[in-house]
């Protein structure tokens, strides 16, 4: 084999190998979000885009108002104007925690044990929390007070409550929350302020300030 026919080989390969491809790993883009179950098919988001899963899709079933961490791909090629027609890869029901009207003795005097915040979001009229608390066999109590004689003022104040019940030390447990702040509130129209106060082990006795 000559010389020449080597360069030319070692060329060819340099070229081919410098192609500009698009590898594909199977990985689908997917989204993970919260949503409100409105049938076995449709899902109104926060921001109020209805999601609309496929018939064939195979899924849990959910009442009308469960508030619902979707995990989901869209399907572009299948157009809705009401929403999006998606494929729910997976998903679970997530707890509504009660908001409680009380009084200012009462707040001072719950139980507020630490509790890792990941995240608090507002989405429409649900405040929406993801954190860990140490769990072990006995169960917590968990709820959201505010104060019934301070509802009309320019701030409306929450506090977040965690009761460990004397539970043993355990392991971290994850868990989403939601709380609909409509049944105290009512629906978000004019631009309310709202305070938040949560013990966190990592962030420490903090208020969370939203608009709602």
């Amino acid at each position: 084999m000559s010389h020449k026919f080597l360069i030319i080989i070692a060329i060819l390969f340099f070229l081919f190998s410098c192609e500009d491809k698009t590898v594909d790993y199977g990985l689908d883009e997917y989204f993970v979000e919260i949503a409100t179950a409105q049938n076995k098919d449709e899902f109104l988001l926060d921001n109020g885009n209805m999601l609309f899963s496929t018939p064939d899709n195979e899924r849990k079933l959910f009442d009308f108002g469960d508030r619902v961490l979707i995990n989901y791909s869209l399907l572009p090629q299948i157009e809705n104007e009401r929403g999006y027609t998606v494929e729910i890869n997976h998903s679970t029901k997530i707890p509504l925690g009660k908001l409680t009207q009380t009084s200012d003795s009462v707040i001072r005097s719950s139980a507020s044990a630490p509790i890792l915040l990941e995240s608090i979001w507002l989405g429409s009229h649900y405040l929406n929390m993801q954190f860990y608390i140490n769990f072990k066999s006995v169960t917590h109590t968990i709820g959201l007070l505010v104060d019934s004689t301070k509802l009309e003022n320019d701030i409306v104040r929450m506090y977040f409550i965690h009761d460990t019940k004397n539970d043993s030390p355990g392991y971290p447990s994850h868990t989403y929350l939601s709380f609909d702040l409509k049944e105290v509130l009512g629906i978000p129209e004019n631009a309310r302020q709202i305070s938040v106060q949560i013990n966190s082990s990592n962030y420490g006795n903090k208020t969370y300030n939203f608009v709602y």
